[in-house]
């Protein structure tokens, strides 16, 4: 009976110690692989540090994309200071900011190309009209109305070879007939390319959305609101008629239905800042025409 209390209890601490030293290990095991897990992430931090701080990875170029009216080397030297810096720590929203902040400028994409190189496309904003008669002198303004540069400012010349003074040109900039103007310029600029005249020849007012009025040296035309085509083509049909009379100088109003009002004489626009204008002299006739 003793000799069998005495091998029961040599089991019990073999037992228990078994025990203990699963217990060890237990608390052992996920310790390890925690230490091996941070120490394996800091070794490749470390490694990545001294990776990415190589001089293979300083901007050695900037290539551009898009550039028309922009110029490439004055582009360049403004971001000069990127070049050298490490392309990891490279800032592309602050360089689009910084691009997005010319108002040449519409769009821009800022890509790096690894390992030393960013690629910068380019979208710009494409001149429309000049507005003259501002108070801060002619300025070129694009399709949606956002100005550009003053005319003259730096060159008249646009990216595409184009000089501004062959654009169509408008008065009183008005958003709420912009839209309607440009409709009107790009008909009429059609037209006279045909017979080699310049779009400079007329001036869109675009004071009343409800009548977009179009000074030539000839006379003044009302188009109204709506319908551009079919009242210039009318006015066209009796243009030779007016000219074989030399009704010179007319207010024509093309705003009513199937018929033309000619009235002789007309108000030329008020001479102001950058309008340079060689109107025909006032007529004091006001009697009515219809055509």
């Amino acid at each position: 009976m003793v000799q069998m209390k005495a091998i029961a209890i040599q089991r019990n601490k073999k037992r228990r110690s078994r025990l203990s030293w699963a217990r060890w290990i237990g608390w052992l095991r996920p310790t390890f692989w925690s230490v091996l897990l941070g120490g394996s992430l800091f070794a490749l931090y470390v490694g990545g540090q001294r990776l990415t701080s190589a001089p293979v990875f300083q901007v050695r170029e900037i290539r551009w994309a898009g550039l028309h009216h922009l110029n490439e080397t004055e582009m360049s030297a403004r971001f000069r200071p990127v070049v050298g810096r490490n392309i990891f720590r490279v800032d592309i929203a602050q360089i689009q900011g910084a691009l997005q902040a010319n108002p040449w400028v519409k769009q821009a994409v800022v890509r790096k190309d690894f390992p030393d190189r960013l690629n910068i496309i380019v979208v710009e904003r494409v001149p429309a009209v000049v507005e003259v008669e501002s108070a801060q002198g002619p300025l070129l303004r694009d399709e949606a109305g956002e100005i550009l540069e003053r005319v003259g400012e730096a060159s008249d010349r646009l990216g595409d070879g184009k000089a501004a003074g062959k654009l169509p040109r408008v008065i009183h900039y008005n958003p709420a007939s912009y839209a309607k103007g440009l409709e009107l310029a790009s008909l009429l600029s059609r037209t006279l390319e045909k017979e080699s005249i310049e779009p400079s020849l007329f001036l869109i007012d675009l004071a009343d959305p409800e009548d977009l009025v179009v000074h030539f040296p000839e006379g003044v035309l009302h188009f109204g609101e709506g319908g551009y085509a079919e009242r210039w083509e009318r006015f066209l049909e009796i243009k030779e008629d007016l000219e074989r009379r030399e009704l010179t100088d007319r207010e024509i109003d093309l705003r009513f239905e199937r018929k033309v009002i000619v009235r002789g004489g007309f108000t030329p626009p008020r001479r102001g800042a950058g309008v340079v204008l060689a109107w025909p002299g006032m007529k004091e006739d006001r009697r009515g025409t219809q055509f």
